[in-house]
């Protein structure tokens, strides 16, 4: 992305209609495209932007051209020889043209060419037309023939490679026809027979099954091989056997000793009654250095495989099953998987795992976040990849909870207090005198939450994804109604927007939908901030003695705290009535559960018999008199 202008200005039309300023153009950035290909796009966009803002001037063109293109494009104008006058538009196209043309290298462009794959959720239009774009630079003698075997090598649907193996006369025009009938069809179908608000999520799955590539069950890469498979002859280190690697063995694997950790393979049935591995205890803890996540203890509860709740979660496109476990505080996969999920690349970490009880370490490959769902839910976690193909996948607790799959129950109260408040004068005496608290959607008063950017990240502005016909008036409702409770803001049109998340449209119970953006990418650039977070242990401990009790659930707690300003705008995201950014911390940003935690923690302090989890307040007493008086200091803070 170029960078914006330090100090931009505004061009107007005759009618006072605002028009953005042009970006800067950064000739030194390395943004994977050549410069002159840059500059070329670059120049089209300027002239289209003086044609918008009225300026027929060839000398007022020269001028805004060189102001609008930055100081490092003006001072290599300054060094061109034969730039004309003043009034020579043309020839300073011209000129700054030839400098940049010699820096395009044409095998470097066909290498991009060639490297391009379909991506998860790219429509073959989509990945059609960004192939065109790539192949421009190219130099092909028959661009038409270039992309038909490109899109046969790097798309992702099978049955259209299949079929253009098969039939020569399989040409382009067929092969995009094929794909839009293969992707309209899912989703008339599925609107056609749909009974249930899941029909957005799953037609989005059941597209993504359609465009899978098929992956070879010998090597692991994609399939077909453009030659002889790379496992042709080689000898897997885990069976013995020829023709596969390790990473795709289908063998059952042998017992690991006490102290390490192993899952069966996919293949196997977990249900039958034979003896299976365990996944044994993980003790995780801080080293010291400057890794944020390296701050906190973990440990991972002895589970028999036959008897683990097992879930089916979706990362970065791609379906796999996780063994749920209370006692986990980080999320493990294994290295198999990982190497199933694209786009999705790992961050070096410095975190060390041990198995219970022993000192032989668990090795980690790296880390990475990303959005991770199930049918209903969807959150942002961080994941820890293992180093070998069968240490198994675990789901830690706090993850679990955020995406509705455990629920914790500290203790049994053997005599409740009245659920309806009416039927117990004094708990509806101090919900009478605190109503105000009950009343629409709150927000703390008198302080703001920051955002902490990395000022060196490259902003991303990601396009906007397709949002099912059917849902999109559902889609607008729920964005004009967390505009109207003040939760999220219009962008200006004047402002730039260097950082625009797409959206998600996650269904409710209710039929309506709930907005989730995006915001894996933008994570990368917010530096969090560790707050230390109690764990149930630690609220136990102070429950003990106390004999009645109250929780307080927030009700979209996150959306209680009021950004900053500055923070704003890397919260921009995309939709199908225009850009929109949080005015209220909002769900998926990284940081955002520990900024939580702190700040109720921190409002919350001095208070007797009050703790929280995040947005669970717990409220208690070792009478009836104490635990009321705490309730009612509560409501008052």
């Amino acid at each position: 992305m170029e960078q914006q202008p330090n100090n931009p200005t505004t061009v107007s039309m005759a009618h006072s209609v605002p028009i953005r300023p042009m970006p800067e153009f950064n000739p030194d950035a390395e943004l994977g495209a050549s410069v002159a290909t840059r500059w070329k796009n670059w120049v089209a966009d300027f002239d289209m932007f003086l044609l918008a803002s009225g300026v027929t001037d060839p000398k007022r063109q020269r001028a805004l051209l060189l102001y609008q293109a930055g100081a490092r494009v003006r001072e290599i104008f300054k060094q061109l020889p034969d730039t004309g006058e003043d009034k020579d538009y043309d020839i300073a196209k011209a000129k700054l043209l030839a400098h940049f043309e010699p820096q395009k290298n044409r095998r470097y462009e066909v290498y991009r060419f060639r490297k391009a794959v379909q991506e998860p959720r790219e429509t073959l239009d989509q990945f059609h037309t960004r192939l065109r774009t790539l192949a421009q630079t190219c130099e092909f003698a028959s661009p038409d023939f270039e992309l038909e075997e490109q899109i046969i090598i790097g798309g992702a649907s099978s049955k259209i490679r299949k079929r253009a193996l098969r039939d020569p006369s399989f040409n382009l025009a067929a092969m995009l026809l094929e794909g839009r009938r293969d992707e309209q069809s899912i989703f008339q179908a599925k609107d056609i027979e749909s009974t249930s608000p899941d029909s957005a999520t799953s037609t989005f799955d059941e597209i993504d099954a359609l465009y899978r590539p098929t992956g070879c069950r010998n090597c692991g890469g994609s399939f077909p091989h453009k030659g002889l498979c790379p496992a042709k002859g080689k000898q897997c280190r885990k069976c013995g056997k020829l023709n596969h690697f390790q990473s795709v063995c289908r063998s059952r694997p042998i017992a690991q000793p006490s102290g390490s950790i192993a899952q069966q393979d996919s293949t196997q049935n977990y249900h039958s009654n034979a003896t299976r591995n365990l996944i044994r205890p993980l003790e995780h803890y801080n080293t010291g250095d400057s890794d944020p996540c390296s701050d906190d203890d973990y440990i991972y509860g002895i589970h028999s495989l036959d008897k683990s709740p097992r879930v089916n979660v979706t990362v970065g496109g791609h379906s796999f099953s996780t063994i749920v476990d209370t006692g986990a505080t980080i999320n493990v996969i294994d290295e198999r998987t990982y190497k199933t999920l694209r786009g999705i690349f790992l961050q070096k970490t410095t975190t060390k795992a041990f198995a219970y009880n022993s000192t032989t370490r668990v090795p980690f490959l790296g880390k990475f976040t990303a959005t991770v769902e199930t049918r209903r839910k969807i959150t942002a976690a961080t994941f820890y990849v293992a180093q070998g193909s069968t240490s198994g996948n675990l789901l830690s607790l706090s993850t679990a909870q955020e995406l509705d799959l455990v629920s914790l129950h500290l203790n049994n109260i053997s005599k409740p207090l009245p659920q309806n408040p009416n039927k117990d004068p004094k708990i509806n005496d101090i919900l009478e005198r605190n109503a105000k608290v009950f009343d629409g959607l709150g927000k703390l008063k008198g302080q703001t939450v920051h955002l902490n950017i990395d000022p060196n990240a490259n902003p991303k502005a990601q396009p906007q994804r397709r949002i099912p016909y059917h849902i999109r008036n559902k889609v607008k409702d729920a964005i004009i109604t967390l505009e109207k409770d003040d939760i999220i803001e219009r962008v200006p049109e004047d402002e730039p927007t260097p950082w625009v998340s797409p959206i998600v449209a996650v269904p409710k119970k209710d039929g309506g939908v709930r907005i989730c953006v995006d915001m894996r990418q933008a994570n990368e650039a917010i530096k969090r901030v560790r707050h230390p977070i109690p764990t149930v242990d630690d609220v136990r401990f102070e429950l003990n003695g106390a004999k009645y009790f109250s929780k307080l659930d927030l009700s979209q707690a996150y959306h209680q705290l009021e950004l900053d300003p500055k923070s704003r705008h890397i919260t921009t995201f995309s939709t199908n009535i225009g850009l929109y950014r949080y005015k209220r911390l909002n769900y998926g940003t990284n940081a955002a559960a520990e900024i939580f935690q702190y700040t109720l923690q921190t409002q919350l302090q001095g208070l007797i018999g009050v703790k929280n989890i995040a947005d669970d307040i717990i409220v208690y007493g070792s009478t009836r008199k104490e635990h009321d008086e705490n309730l009612d200091k509560c409501y008052n803070v």
